[in-house]
């Protein structure tokens, strides 16, 4: 047994009928109350009916009473007011001094429940519940999908606004980490926030207009002109020295860049030089990406190329086949849903500006669905997505549900756990 699993069946009135304490009182949950995420005790502003008497407060629960005194409630003044101790096995008598009657569980769950709960504790499958998904009613799991959806954006939203809160509200500058973040996808990620985080906006502004020296601050802070394999990196080389002393720079460790298991369309150096492109030809590019209604107008304004040096080359020095280096749309995409979208998010509540959050389902519904081994994965047990807005909910669900084993906590779960 699980404290888990007690959690979820008081929450939802799960239990068998006709309750009584261990002293032989009668008991009638009337409100479960909301659960504590926080410390304290496990459950706040119940109303439950003992005997004859409502009363209105906390709820403890254990596995068993003596966790009582193991868990140090007996002397914590926290838990001193609840109204009741709800326990699966009530193992021992709780002092005279305890003024609050003890629940025990044990006879008052459906066994049922129980074993299908942990057969998707148990499970070995790609999901818990990957052979039994299928019986879910379709709106069911939509609805899921909504909350998960929503949850993840949150999450993307309060990683944001830490960076904005570093800043000092200064929204163009978290943007435009945000922004250099995303281009370095999964593996770049941390290596590319660095790198902007070493090289403020304002100072990238001062060069707008000189796409060369732009390339030469980006290069430079990376870490990568330390030595010249061509005569274009030594160029870039002589003008980031100049540029270095100029404002006191100092590079990030080249150490963090991973070329490794990566495409070549995803190196680090083409994405640098890209990211000069946009940053040199594009003003107010937040503002004017926050007034587009549509994925085609985004897309236009993140278009961008790696100057004309990389297209014959992958890395500094080595020569490739002849192909410009120009963004597509499935990175162009994946910079909308990590980065343009949940900036949308805080640049609302910023400006006032409340119909963010519709625009944003809408211009994720009008993105295809991703296409990654999540994504896949659930292709396989049988749901495909249909667009950006499911992918984006379904990739929540794998690692922040499913992968976590947090079946209670899924609309999903609870509908495979109480069906008939």
């Amino acid at each position: 047994m699980t404290e888990a699993f007690l959690h979820y069946l008081w929450k939802n009135s799960m239990l068998k009928p006709d309750l009584q304490s261990t002293l032989g009182q009668t008991i009638t949950i009337i409100r479960p109350g909301n659960l504590n995420e926080d410390a304290g005790p496990d459950f706040t502003e119940s109303i439950i009916k003992i005997g004859e008497e409502i009363w209105a407060g906390n709820v403890e629960i254990h596995i068993r009473t003596s966790d009582w005194f193991k868990h140090g409630h007996d002397k914590d003044q926290a838990y001193q007011n609840i109204i009741l101790h709800v326990v699966f096995e009530n193992d021992m008598s709780l002092p005279a001094e305890a003024k609050f009657p003890t629940l025990e569980l044990k006879s008052y769950i459906d066994n049922t429940l129980w074993n299908r709960y942990q057969s998707l504790l148990l499970s070995k499958d790609w999901i818990p519940c990957a052979r039994n998904f299928h019986e879910v009613f379709p709106l069911t799991v939509h609805s899921m999908l909504e909350n998960a959806l929503y949850r993840r954006l949150e999450r993307k939203v309060e990683d944001i606004s830490k960076i904005v809160t570093i800043n000092k509200n200064n929204l163009s500058e978290a943007f435009y980490i945000i922004l250099a973040r995303s281009y370095g996808l999964k593996a770049n990620a941390q290596a590319f926030e660095l790198l902007a985080k070493s090289l403020p906006l304002n100072l990238l502004a001062r060069h707008k207009g000189n796409i060369f020296q732009i390339e030469a601050l980006l290069f430079g802070q990376a870490g990568m002109l330390s030595q010249a394999c061509d005569e274009y990196q030594d160029k870039l080389r002589n003008e980031y020295l100049f540029l270095k002393n100029k404002y006191g720079l100092v590079p990030i460790p080249n150490q963090l860049w991973r070329f490794l298991r990566l495409r070549p369309a995803n190196f680090p150096t083409l994405r640098i030089s890209q990211l000069a492109d946009l940053l040199n030809k594009s003003s107010h590019l937040l503002s004017r990406l926050t007034e587009c209604s549509s994925i085609s107008d985004m897309e236009e304004l993140l278009s961008c190329k790696a100057s004309s040096y990389w297209d014959t080359h992958y890395r500094f020095g080595e020569i490739s086949k002849l192909k410009p280096k120009i963004t597509g749309k499935d990175f162009i995409h994946s910079i909308i849903i990590n980065c343009v979208i949940p900036f949308m998010h805080i640049y609302g509540v910023y400006t006032g500006k409340t119909n963010y959050l519709k625009n944003i389902e809408s211009l994720l519904s009008e993105l295809p669905a991703e296409n990654n081994k999540i994504i896949r994965g659930w292709e396989e047990i049988g749901y495909k997505a249909k667009d950006a807005f499911e992918s984006q909910a379904l990739i929540e669900l794998k690692t922040q549900y499913c992968n976590l084993k947090l079946c209670l906590d899924c609309r999903i779960g609870h509908a495979l756990l109480t069906q008939k």
